[in-house]
């Protein structure tokens, strides 16, 4: 008889499996399933909890003067991000079902860095990883027109998640889109239908585009202006 396998222990295997600048401490490595819309909730003490995306997605939002939601950081399975209670004005979630998590206790963190100069240099690496996710999504939003944000952020997600089947299996909803580039869910649709259209990418299911013409994107989309933000 086959011996049945805890999920833990397969997302643990999987983790195990996957290169990460955390992998010393995978002993000490919490593995938490979360469902869409779950909460992560902010860790007691300044030291907080580092973690590191198995599957699914999360993100990271704040709420703008106007009183909508602003997605400020997206994270993606092999990403890392930190959680303390100084990170009160942002909500972390779950945007993705069956999102696993692996959670590194921070003190744990930080005594080794404190000792080891290797991991120290590795956890900074982690550290300018969350920058660089921060750094593109101001050049994505700060496009001028929609079809130039809509356009940038299939290409960043095509080079975060890409597979060999060179389609583009969306982590989050048109809503979501909406609120990380900071435009209306309207917007995006008409982008997308309008990329469609143009014959630069193909609708192959409710999230997955198949990029036709990457060159379109990749110069900005010519005739942008036809769509603009709401």
């Amino acid at each position: 008889m086959k011996k049945e396998i805890h999920p833990a222990d397969y997302y643990r295997r999987m983790l195990a499996m996957q290169p990460h600048a955390l992998k010393r401490l995978e002993a000490f490595a919490k593995i938490m399933a979360c469902n869409r819309g779950q909460e992560i909730p902010n860790s007691p003490g300044p030291a907080g909890h580092w973690y590191y995306v198995i599957t699914g997605a999360v993100r990271r939002c704040a709420m703008r003067s106007d009183g909508r939601r602003q997605i400020v950081d997206l994270m993606l399975p092999r990403d890392f991000f930190f959680v303390s209670d100084r990170q009160n004005e942002a909500t972390i979630e779950a945007i993705a079902d069956d999102t696993v998590l692996a959670s590194f206790p921070g003190r744990r963190v930080e005594l080794v860095a404190e000792s080891d100069v290797e991991f120290a240099r590795e956890l900074r690496d982690v550290a300018f990883q969350s920058l660089t996710r921060s750094q593109a999504q101001l050049l994505i939003i700060g496009r001028f027109t929609a079809l130039e944000k809509v356009g940038s952020f299939l290409l960043s997600i095509d080079a975060r998640v890409s597979n060999a089947s060179g389609q583009v299996v969306l982590p989050v909803s048109r809503y979501d889109i909406a609120d990380y580039l900071a435009v209306s869910v309207e917007t995006v649709c008409r982008a997308l239908t309008h990329l469609k259209q143009r014959g630069v990418i193909r609708l192959a299911g409710k999230r997955t585009i198949k990029i036709l013409n990457r060159r379109a994107l990749e110069d900005r989309i010519g005739e942008s202006s036809t769509v603009a933000s709401v």
